[in-house]
């Protein structure tokens, strides 16, 4: 899932000494190869000067092997196309996907000996292929032999045991002469991407008693904004953020929007994946996990039930952030696609160091809410800073907190008396 390539300056300062020494070895073969040649092509005058059939033949056809590899050396494959797929590219634990790598040679010049090496998360099981294993990645190496303008694909299947956005690529095609002499390296730069979403169980009994569900309405038809009935005159109980201010200029008088009213209940969970209480007590990946689990499947159920799920997270690595740290802010909705969103979400979810970023996530999206949207906070441990968040929450709302790490009465803030435990068991 990282970025391929150091970020350390001094790593990247090695790597184009690495580079350069390459380059230098590289010319220095080119150099004795040039070299060979025109040694073959002076010991085969001579042949001919003396008369000599036999040797006449023997460099002729050395000589006609050296240049036939050093054009293979030069040409061949530069044109080469490598790409690696994943069907589907959304996946679960442990579920199944297609890789698919293929090769296309636009050339009119074959390639008999094609070694592609495939770069893949080093977690990653394929059957049927050979998997060898780095500490950061895992290689698959595939042998092809290509005519000219062919191209061949590779199918396997494979899966991933635990949840992530993963990098599949890149790929480099290693290619050798028909006479196996020389050999030259072609790097393909195009990579996927293969999400895994978080694991999904089944929520045991204790949590429909502790949450109930089904049951709620908006306290008016402003609250939901999911069905637009159209504008109303402006009456003193409307919230300004109501105010629609392209009919009001239109009328010369305010004018609010209004939505149909809904039944459907609504919870806005907000997530804290940092495991640790203090600084120095590291990462819990079993809580951490855990964490994401309960997570996952607890808007799942929701979700299923026809209720409306938000989701607020304080740490979410993306693409999008430049593999950085930031806030995730999904307000209520319902349907398949908002649950696909928030398992996009949490498949990237990673601890964001020691700054606890929840409390005041808490603080800023609470007040946006309707009045009759649950809250339930989801983290480890219960710190003092998000107890005052919680305390705030409660005022206006049915506030819960699930607590996923070990309890320790000492270093656990007391719950508030308005923020009501939530009992979530796995099945």
């Amino acid at each position: 899932m990282s970025a391929r390539g150091p970020s350390n300056p001094s790593l990247r300062g090695m790597d184009l000494r690495i580079e350069a020494h390459n380059q230098q070895n590289k010319h220095k073969f080119d150099q004795s190869d040039q070299g060979i040649g025109l040694l073959l092509f002076l010991a085969l005058f001579f042949a001919v000067l003396y008369q000599d059939a036999l040797l006449t033949g023997l460099l002729g056809v050395a000589l006609a092997a050296v240049a036939v590899s050093a054009y293979y050396k030069r040409f061949a494959g530069r044109r080469l196309s490598l790409t690696v797929t994943a069907r589907p590219r959304r996946i679960f634990p442990d579920q199944a996907t297609e890789l698919e790598v293929s090769v296309r040679n636009p050339a009119r010049l074959p390639l008999p000996w094609l070694y592609v090496l495939v770069h893949l998360p080093r977690r990653i099981e394929v059957e049927g292929l050979e998997v060898q294993r780095a500490p950061t990645d895992a290689v698959v190496p595939i042998p092809f032999s290509l005519g000219g303008r062919q191209g061949l694909a590779r199918r396997a299947s494979a899966h991933l045991d635990r949840r992530g956005l993963y990098a599949l690529g890149p790929l480099q095609a290693y290619l050798a002469d028909p006479f196996g002499m020389q050999e030259s390296v072609r790097e393909g730069e195009e990579t996927s991407r293969l999400l895994v979403y978080p694991r999904i169980h089944a929520l045991g009994a204790d949590f429909r008693r502790s949450l109930p569900i089904g049951d709620r309405r908006g306290r008016s038809f402003l609250d939901e904004e999911t069905h637009y009935l159209g504008p109303r005159a402006y009456q003193p109980t409307d919230p300004l953020r109501r105010i629609d201010w392209r009919q009001s200029a239109r009328r010369g008088d305010l004018y609010v929007k209004t939505f149909e009213t809904v039944a459907t209940a609504a919870t806005a969970l907000f997530l804290d994946p940092a495991t640790a209480r203090d600084p120095w007590d590291g990462i819990d990946r079993e809580v951490l996990e855990r964490t994401v689990e309960l997570t996952a499947s607890l808007a799942s159920d929701l979700i299923g039930r026809g209720e409306a799920v938000g989701l607020y997270i304080s740490g979410v690595f993306s693409e999008a952030a430049g593999r950085r740290a930031f806030s995730y802010r999904e307000r209520p909705r319902t349907g398949p696609k908002q649950l696909s969103r928030m398992l996009e979400a949490l498949a990237q979810v990673r601890p964001a160091g020691i700054f606890r970023d929840l409390p005041r996530i808490v603080v800023e999206e609470v007040p946006r809410l309707p009045y009759h949207v649950h809250v339930v906070a989801i983290a480890p441990h219960l710190t003092y800073e998000l107890q005052r968040a919680l305390l705030r929450a409660a005022r206006d709302h049915d506030t819960y907190f699930l607590a996923t790490g070990p309890e320790d009465p000492v270093r656990d803030a007391p719950l508030p008396a308005k923020v009501r435990p939530l009992h979530l068991l796995l099945r």
